[in-house]
């Protein structure tokens, strides 16, 4: 029955609370760690209580320090998509934009996200970290790029999702996890947690498949990715800029793309596909809405 509520317990490195929630079209099971903050824990159950299909997520504690936090603690989500499969899969990293980890982020612009590339086959999972200007801080609009900033932060939390994934394929079918691709993406403000994981180094050290900037670039932050660390990465990584024509992104975009281009021209660095964006059509929100889409990061079948 929906909304019908049952406590189960998973042991993985912590104990969990699962909420399986059964639909009429859809089911989804969501494991909850301790300490989590409970209002993260019912805007991301409601959300995916209407998702169009079937999943299995997590919720659990950084266990990273924040005073500036409700809960003095952020959170994180992980979800897998039950048409995912283990022995090949895409891992998405969603930096969210400001105020965000909030049931707009979850309902309105990820979940439809995820159900667009579950309509297109992909296996995949998206995991989305609660960033220090998200709803639950006192600093909605602050402390952009504080985070990612200490050595193998990035890569702990990645292991972390990694170690999540192999219990998800050993429980639901019987293996381990096989190869795992990832994509980071910064929306807004996200884009500030990616110029801090490049210049930390972290975000090139786990050797993504792609990166993008969805509407990100403000101030320095493409220059100071660029220069951290995404400059010294190979053609295999996509490095995805969208802007939209005229607004802020955009003019930082055109001073940062002089240095991506004169290093394509010495055939160095990642392939970079830039989009300038019709401001008429695409509003700041409708591209974050519509990343993959825009970007067409998975290859077919994947």
């Amino acid at each position: 029955m929906r909304g019908s509520i049952k406590y189960l317990i998973l042991f993985m490195a912590v104990f969990f609370m699962c909420l399986p929630i059964q639909k009429a079209l859809a089911s989804a099971e969501v494991y909850i760690g301790a300490n989590t903050h409970s209002p993260s824990v019912k805007r991301w159950a409601v959300s995916i209580d209407l998702a169009p299909f079937d999943s299995i997520s997590w919720i659990w504690n950084l266990e990273i320090k924040d005073k500036l936090h409700k809960n003095k603690r952020r959170d994180t989500i992980l979800v897998v998509p039950e048409t995912a499969i283990p022995e090949d899969i895409t891992l998405v990293v969603w930096f969210h934009g400001l105020g965000g980890f909030s049931e707009k982020t979850f309902a309105k612009r990820i979940i439809p996200q995820i159900d667009y590339l579950v309509d297109g086959g992909n296996s995949f999972a998206v995991a989305i970290p609660e960033m220090p200007w998200s709803i639950n801080t006192s600093t909605r609009r602050g402390r952009q790029g504080r985070v990612w900033t200490k050595p193998g932060e990035l890569e702990r939390y990645i292991k972390d999702l990694k170690e999540h994934l192999d219990v998800w394929a050993l429980m639901k079918h019987g293996k381990s996890i096989g190869n795992v691709r990832i994509v980071f993406v910064g929306h807004s403000a996200g884009g500030s947690a990616i110029m801090a994981a490049a210049k930390e180094g972290g975000l090139c050290r786990v050797a993504p498949e792609a990166i993008i900037w969805s509407d990100a670039s403000y101030g320095y932050w493409l220059d100071s990715a660029w220069s951290g660390c995404v400059k010294n990465l190979g053609p295999d990584t996509e490095a995805h800029v969208l802007v939209r024509r005229w607004d802020k992104p955009h003019k930082n975009a055109e001073r940062a793309m002089r240095a991506v281009r004169r290093a394509r021209r010495r055939n160095t660095g990642p392939n970079v596909l830039y989009q300038v964006l019709d401001r008429k059509r695409w509003s700041h929100g409708r591209i974050g809405n519509n990343v993959f889409l825009l970007t067409d990061v998975f290859p077919p079948g994947c």
